[in-house]
């Protein structure tokens, strides 16, 4: 960092940053219950939920952000460069995608390996199945026992 210059958020960074951290926060619960979830349906809604959370508080963020950059008095050139807002539209799904699936691949790696350290106390799992027990008695049924 030059001389001179000091780490001050600008007006942009004090309305993005709450706004997408929100985002952030939803996206990883959604995340996370669609890791511990089985089957494909509540896991995929529940990774299309945080994937549009996320997108839509980067958006949102860079929307509000800029508008709030370039309503201070004299704002610097770089209040006006919204071209990020566009970006964020346009391919915000992308690094959304990309970190509700790293949360989701997590949980389910982690669920995974429980599972297969300890099958009969990992949640989900089956009880064994016992074979039925023959007693002598001629006339009891296959599934007695």
């Amino acid at each position: 960092m030059p001389a001179g210059k000091t780490n001050v958020m600008t007006p942009y960074h004090e309305y993005f940053l709450p706004i997408f951290l929100l985002g952030c926060m939803i996206a990883a619960v959604a995340s996370f219950f669609a890791g511990r979830t089985s089957g494909c349906v509540l896991p995929g809604a529940l990774l299309i939920v945080g994937v549009l959370a996320f997108w839509s508080a980067v958006f949102i963020g860079s929307d509000q952000g800029y508008r709030a950059w370039q309503s201070m008095p004299n704002p610097p050139d770089e209040a006006f460069s919204d071209a990020s807002v566009l970006g964020a539209l346009i391919l915000g799904w992308f690094p959304g995608g990309l970190f509700c699936l790293t949360i989701f691949g997590l949980v389910r790696g982690i669920r995974w390996i429980l599972h297969r350290a300890n099958p009969d106390v990992f949640p989900g799992v089956r009880n064994p199945v016992t074979p039925p027990v023959e007693t002598g008695n001629p006339y009891q049924g296959p599934n007695a026992g």
